[in-house]
């Protein structure tokens, strides 16, 4: 009798352990995975690089509109490949120097631009999508079209993709 219940008491115990070692190795798989995703999230705010190198490059016209959010206009770059992500457009804008300065009206991106060039495109163009005489030379020698959003240019205009918040 003694020797049965120690059995039982002694079964009860490696069982009892052994599930909280398979709870333990639970919780350090789920909290190394997410960490690794939280951190290559976080490296990628102040590292991604352009969708496309520099020969393969394609030019996309967006239009953004007054009621665009941050997260409207990452969508639409997402959606046009010119990014990868949108939630880290939204998060890379919060933390750049354009935060609150994107303005509306047709831009010509590249998928070759990083999101801050593209960003300091956005948010240095007025809304017609002429550049201001000061940030020509902050651009890189990127082209943007001067056209971009003119009366003459309507055919284009409406080509243009655009948030869909028109």
């Amino acid at each position: 009798m003694v020797i049965e219940m120690n059995t039982k008491h002694l079964i009860g115990t490696v069982f009892d352990t052994v599930l909280k070692i398979v709870i333990i190795i639970v919780v350090v798989m789920f909290t190394y995975k997410y960490a690794t995703e939280a951190y290559n999230f976080g490296y990628r705010i102040f590292s991604e690089k352009p969708v496309a190198e520099e020969g393969n490059a394609k030019v996309i016209s967006i239009a953004i509109t007054g009621e665009a959010s941050t997260k409207d206009i990452g969508e639409v770059l997402e959606e046009k490949g010119l990014i990868n992500d949108a939630n880290l457009f939204y998060v890379q804008e919060l933390l750049s120097e354009y935060h609150g300065k994107l303005k509306p009206g047709i831009y010509e991106l590249s998928s070759d631009m990083t999101t801050k060039e593209m960003m300091a495109i956005m948010a240095t163009q007025d809304a017609e999508g002429e550049a201001d005489e000061e940030s020509q030379g902050a651009e890189d020698g990127l082209n943007t079209s001067e056209e971009a959003g003119t009366e003459e240019d309507s055919g284009e205009a409406e080509d243009a993709q655009d948030t869909g918040m028109e």
